[in-house]
């Protein structure tokens, strides 16, 4: 966690140093289980630890518990996936009529409405 903070500066709270003792103990307990070697990847643990930690309200196990699982699913610790792209977005028959016509009352080109027309 003191690596992690010294490299974050800005993440650094009032901890004291039986607090950074003990999320320490809860990343390397993490790092463990998850088999990281990679410092990327422990900063990551050490992110979802300190922002677990700081909500309050969870137990030492819990916290582990939770930093496993959602380095396991992939989520980052700002809430998106870290790994998979974004999804692409799937146009409804409505969105597509309304392309559509504004398309044709603004002149589109040909190739442009052949797209369009691959897509349905």
């Amino acid at each position: 966690m003191r690596t992690y903070l010294s490299t974050n500066p800005h993440q650094r709270g009032n901890l004291a140093p039986e607090e950074l003792d003990l999320l320490d103990k809860l990343i390397r307990r993490a790092a463990e289980a998850l088999h990281i070697d990679d410092p990327a990847d422990r900063n990551e643990v050490a992110a979802r630890v300190l922002s677990l930690y700081t909500l309050g309200g969870r137990s030492e196990e819990d916290i582990l518990e939770l930093t496993i699982r959602l380095h396991r699913e992939g989520f980052a610790p700002g809430g998106r996936r870290s790994d998979s792209p974004p999804p692409k977005r799937i146009r409804t028959e409505r969105q597509r009529r309304r392309l559509t016509e504004e398309d044709k009352s603004a002149g589109a080109a040909p190739a442009r409405q052949d797209r369009q027309a691959l897509e349905r």
